[in-house]
């Protein structure tokens, strides 16, 4: 059996293919759904429904691409070049994703559909390629393994950059401290949204961090505050203009929870929306304003910072994405130029009729299908559920100060890095784990796993973030040891189809694999939408219980149901390792002869 080792060179631009695509994957699933229904503005039903279309739509266009792909002839090979000509116009159309120009809501919706079909589009033209190269780099089942094993650290590690980097990057582009409050003094001031005569008022002492700006970018200017409260009393946070002396509240009502608000002793962050109490004449010029609270700081409400805070979503989004895309880019460029192809198949002449028949009689192909869409289901709705799980369930302190790197990062923020982490474990650990039991015990077990975790993720308490960041590193890891045996397992079943009908197919495997991948991303995403539109979901406000607890099923209970399902079809996938042994020498011995002439 002829050994085809890779060199460390190679294994690690063969990843930074899959970092590039993981951090555009990684902003769709976690970015995009927030995107457009909290900052373009469209209802999330519409955007549910969008996402099923298109994602259907190019998932049926993946196959050809695979053909395209088996019947490209170039000097760098068969895949290879896709990578090279792609690359710009992958980077160019995300961009555009995340743009949002000003128009009418039906608009709005119709560039939606637009750009990400056409996002997707690219984005198979890319990925396909990538995915099918794995193939024909190597005939080795375990090296194959190990490729697969860096593809998904790498892949893992570009979801880590862009979460790691997205926030500050927003951060930096898209937000705006006008007012940088810092201790209060008491005045006795009149109220004048009152009749009941005069009343101590604590007027807090700031500074304008921006004296050259007057007025805000646009309208989403935010008191944000942290509160240490220990009462169930009502209080008021408000706004004072110091010419005109007009007063506006926002009041926290008796025993409420109100905006994630904890009344334990602990800290919580909450972010006010100014235009939800305070009228368009008061915010005319900002440097005329106050931030005043009607209780004594330090007692049973501390205030420990407050703000007045410009938040530009569009701006941020877009100049973040377009720092991500620029590495992306950059990332395709080195996997073009430091892989090689090496198999060859045996058959020079090809047809797609049989190409396709083949496939079809693949019953292992079929089987990882299976796995593949519900794996998909399972990592899909839990990251279009975690932004607005933080934003709309989580009560505490929404974020944390990391003082070795001078940058605060959100509590979602740091979950989500978590969860990558612990999946790069994951993926590490999948092939010394499989090498012992079988790649297909492995997967089973890890999806059992992350079912019975994401179960009992549904009963953790809102403010219990020590717990919630445990069982998000546990699901995590669970589902990282997959990811690099399900490729390697497509690899199996090209090997599969060309022993058992004498030829090879690869391209059309891998790219009718993305397009099952695809279909249950779509199934996933569409069904999130659907699922926050059912449960009475509305942008930008409060939501009810009932939302509530929707979002916290698609975090745990939705996906426990597709992990389930992948942990079945492991239990009726054919190719032991013991079966892919002697595929892989008999193919050996056929190419040998092939080469030889004999």
């Amino acid at each position: 059996m002829v050994q085809q080792k890779l060199s460390l060179k190679e294994k690690i631009g063969y990843g930074f293919g899959d970092a590039a695509s993981s951090m555009y994957w990684k902003l769709f699933g976690m970015y995009l759904m927030f995107f457009y229904t909290d900052i373009f503005g469209i209802p999330a039903a519409a955007v549910g429904t969008m996402f099923l279309i298109t994602r259907i739509g190019n998932a049926a266009f993946d196959p050809f691409v695979g053909i395209m792909g088996d019947r490209t002839e170039t000097r760098w090979g068969k895949f290879r070049p896709y990578l090279l000509w792609m690359a710009i116009p992958f980077g160019f159309i995300g961009v555009l994703t995340f743009t949002t120009p000003n128009l009418s809501v039906s608009g709005k919706i119709f560039y939606a559909y637009a750009t990400y079909t056409v996002m997707m589009i690219i984005y198979s033209m890319i990925n396909v390629p990538y995915a099918s190269l794995m193939g024909v780099m190597t005939s080795d089942g375990k090296e194959r393994t190990t490729l697969a094993t860096y593809r998904f650290i790498f892949a893992f590690g570009g979801s880590f950059l862009v979460l790691g980097l997205f926030q500050p990057l927003f951060d930096g582009f898209g937000t705006n401290n006008y007012i940088q409050s810092t201790v209060p003094a008491v005045f006795e001031l009149k109220d004048t949204s009152k009749n009941n005569g005069s009343e101590n008022i604590y007027v807090w002492e700031n500074k304008l961090t921006e004296p050259s700006r007057k007025q805000p970018v646009d309208s989403l200017l935010f008191v944000s505050a942290q509160l240490t409260v220990r009462t169930k009393d009502a209080f008021k946070i408000g706004i004072v203009d110091k010419q005109t002396n007009a007063f506006s509240w926002f009041e926290f009502k008796e025993g409420k929870d109100t905006l994630g608000l904890l009344r334990d002793g602990s800290p919580s962050d909450i972010k006010i929306r100014l235009s939800s109490f305070v009228s368009k004449e008061n915010l005319a010029n900002i440097s005329n304003l106050k931030i005043v609270t009607a209780n004594n700081p330090g007692t049973d409400v501390k205030i420990n910072k407050v703000v007045i805070q410009e938040i530009d979503y569009k701006t941020g989004t877009q100049e973040a994405v377009i720092v991500i895309t620029i590495l992306a880019v950059i990332f395709f460029l080195f996997t073009f130029l430091w892989t090689r192809e090496r198999i060859k198949p045996i058959t020079e002449k090809t047809s797609l009729k049989a190409d396709v028949k083949d496939l079809f009689k693949n019953t292992p192909w079929f089987i990882l299908v299976g796995a593949g869409i519900s794996t998909i289901f399972f990592n899909t709705i839990r990251d279009g559920a975690a932004i607005y799980y933080f934003k709309y369930y989580f009560q505490g302190q929404s974020d944390i100060y990391v003082n070795p790197i001078n940058v605060t990062l959100a509590i979602s923020t740091i979950y989500l890095l978590l969860g990558q982490a612990a999946n790069i474990i994951g993926v590490v650990l999948a092939k010394p784990v499989s090498d012992k039991i079988g790649k297909k015990n492995t997967f089973a077990i890890a999806m059992i796993c992350a079912s019975v975790f994401s179960i009992m993720f549904y009963f953790i308490g809102k403010s219990n973030i020590t717990v919630i960041l445990i069982f998000q590193a546990l699901i995590s890891l669970s589902a990282g040891i997959i990811f690099p045996l399900v490729w390697s397992m497509y690899a199996d079943a090209a090997d599969y189809s060309e022993w058992k009908n004498n030829r090879r197919a690869t391209g059309l495997v891998f790219s009718a694999a993305s397009m099952s991948q695809k279909f249950g991303a779509s199934i996933g995403i569409a069904l999130a939408g659907w699922l926050l539109a059912f449960y009475g979901y509305h942008a930008n406000v409060a939501q009810t219980v009932e939302t509530q607890n929707g979002i916290r099923m698609m975090l745990s209970i939705y996906p426990a149901i597709g992990a389930l399902l992948a942990a079945g079809f492991m239990f009726i996938y054919p190719l032991k390792e013991s079966l892919m042994d002697k595929i892989e020498a008999d193919l050996a011995d056929r190419r040998n002869k092939a080469v030889n002439g004999k």
